[in-house]
């Protein structure tokens, strides 16, 4: 009879006190300071945890009036609990999510009592106005900073001009300022991060201008991502982006009037300009906003911003900023260094820059569609199948037969008459194609769309290849 082998058990109180600050790091800190009431092996636990994650809403329970009613003290008062049980230990990440007011005293001394914890990231999100006072919003060690949706207010200069010498990343989520005397914090927070790579803004709400001041400066700042959508014509006056040393800009707006930009070591760009016409909010006549739509479908210029993003090697338009681009611009610069040419196709937007966007693309090696449907429109004749035959014209010549694209990508193909059609127009005058990757929709992934494209390759160079994606 063979022997039983013995089981070896393990509890969990028997693993090491790092791995189980690992495994409480895991938990909502409500759960993971309860623990401490467990017994004795878990109480002095909590200090090993480095992430504290505290939202109003897990704290409190709805149906408890006298405790979601007041001034916020309940709230505050267990967060302040919480950091008392950590002693003198370090925290890597602090997060607060909180509705009720609390009063700016006790909140800027519990930030104070954070940063001086040597907290590495900070992230605070309420609805309520907070007054931060410069002496306690100050950290060395501070890298990462979120603001989410509430007013910021500050009325005095930081002291020696910088609040935090090592951020590198500012994150402003429908944030919106006070402005007293000197400046406001956003001023504050561009001029005294000497050390800041990336900013992002999203102000999404469209009746609300939040989250910056149309300007972002900084000779350290490489990474830039804007969403903003503000109804109001007069808040889209002037667009600045002073960053010599910007490599990446994702920027999703309505057309400005006027840009100034200093983007010369820019590298790759997402732009999703949207023209005016497209906005159904704005009336004829806005007596509160004191502007007129009647100034026209192309309102705002774009000239200067598409000046600036010349030296490109990587390139994504959505389909709005097609028609920005051909709305909105007096003129197309050169674009020697795009490499990649990647855009948006809509059913209601038209591709009528394109021609001269590829003509001014002499080095451009890729192309990525997404989507092939698009408006028609005469201008899109020379990249576009779609085309009216115009009889007693001589046909004009496709750019696409001196576009030197060795890769094309399309994503979302649906297999129609139409889009087989504009497939076939690429494969016949792409002349120095060598891959063709096409991404089926997933409701159209049959064999019949597949053969059919796998016939474009007698039209093609005997050396391109098809592959799906």
């Amino acid at each position: 009879m063979a022997a039983k082998k013995k089981v070896e058990t393990c509890s969990i109180n028997s693993l090491p006190d790092e791995v189980l600050g690992q495994i409480l790091s895991l938990f909502p800190t409500k759960l993971a300071a309860a623990t401490s009431v467990l017994s004795k092996r878990w109480r002095n636990l909590l200090p090993l945890v480095q992430n504290l994650d505290f939202d109003e809403s897990m704290v409190f329970y709805p149906n408890r009036a006298s405790e979601t009613i007041g001034d916020g003290g309940g709230f505050l008062d267990f967060v302040n609990r919480t950091l008392g049980l950590l002693g003198d230990s370090p925290i890597k990440k602090f997060s607060m999510k909180w509705v009720s007011p609390i009063d700016n005293s006790q909140y800027n001394h519990l930030i104070r009592n954070v940063l001086e914890h040597g907290a590495l990231e900070l992230d605070l999100s309420s609805t309520s106005i907070q007054c931060i006072m410069p002496e306690f919003f100050f950290s060395k060690t501070l890298v990462k900073l979120t603001l989410s949706r509430g007013s910021y207010d500050q009325d005095s200069h930081p002291p020696d001009g910088v609040l935090f010498p090592a951020l590198k990343t500012l994150s402003l989520v429908q944030v919106s300022y006070g402005t007293f005397g000197w400046g406001d914090l956003y001023d504050c927070l561009l001029d005294s991060c000497p050390v800041l790579e990336e900013v992002n803004i999203f102000a999404g709400d469209p009746f609300d201008a939040g989250g910056w001041r149309k300007h972002i400066w900084g000779s350290t700042i490489q990474r830039i991502t804007i969403f903003y959508r503000f109804y109001d014509l007069d808040a889209h006056s002037l667009v600045g982006l002073d960053t010599p040393r910007l490599v990446y800009l994702d920027y999703s707006s309505y057309v400005a009037e006027d840009y100034q930009c200093q983007l010369d070591s820019l590298v790759e760009a997402r732009l999703d300009l949207i023209l005016w016409k497209y906005n159904d909010y704005i009336p004829p006549v806005d007596e509160y906003y004191g502007y007129d739509s009647t100034k026209g479908d192309a309102w705002g210029d774009a000239t200067k911003l598409v000046e600036a993003i010349r030296n490109v090697v990587t390139l994504h338009l959505s389909a709005d900023s097609l028609e920005v681009f051909h709305c909105c611009c007096e003129s197309m610069p050169e674009f020697n260094n795009l490499v990649t040419l990647s855009f948006e196709s809509h059913e209601e937007r038209d591709w009528q820059v394109l021609p001269l966007l590829l003509r001014k693309s002499p080095n451009l090696d890729t192309l990525v569609l997404k989507g092939l449907v698009h408006k028609y429109t005469k201008g899109c004749g020379d990249v576009c199948a779609c085309k009216r035959v115009r009889k007693k014209r001589k046909k004009k010549i496709s750019c696409l037969l001196s576009c030197g694209v060795k890769v094309l990508k399309v994503y979302g193909y649906g297999g129609s008459c139409r889009e087989l059609k504009q497939m076939r127009h690429f494969m016949e005058n792409l002349r120095c194609l060598e891959v063709v990757k096409v991404q089926v929709q997933v409701d159209k992934q049959d064999k019949k769309y597949t053969d059919d494209l796998m016939k474009l390759l007698q039209t093609a160079s005997s050396e391109c290849k098809i592959q799906f994606i």
